[in-house]
């Protein structure tokens, strides 16, 4: 009985770590056209932190933002917060920040 628990436990874990997403999805990509999209892509660094900020900003056609999408291509333990402005503003600043000796690869999205 006690093999049955540890292998549950097991399994548990193993699900649980797999399940962790560090993708950010904020609004909505509904009805919303594709204003912005960038790739980032950081090679990583023995013992270093690879950080990088994406900014949009329309001067030319101010826009509402409707949503935001960082979806993590190769996944690690990199995290995507938004710093300033983001979605009901005009300005989104993202800041991707890796996991110490990890890359970075991002597909950014912004939909107004």
């Amino acid at each position: 009985m006690t093999s049955l628990t540890i292998c549950v436990a097991i399994v548990a874990v193993l699900c649980i770590s797999l399940g962790t997403a560090t993708d950010l999805n904020l609004g909505t990509s509904l009805n919303g056209q594709l204003a912005y999209m960038e790739n980032v892509k950081l090679s990583s660094f023995p013992l270093k932190i690879r950080t990088k900020n994406v900014f949009y900003n329309d001067e030319k056609n101010p826009r509402t933002i409707k949503g935001i999408s960082a979806v993590e291509v190769v996944k690690t333990n990199a995290t995507a917060i938004v710093t300033a402005g983001g979605v009901g503003s005009t300005f989104a600043n993202i800041r991707l920040k890796s996991a110490r000796g990890e890359g970075l690869d991002y597909q950014v999205q912004i939909f107004v």
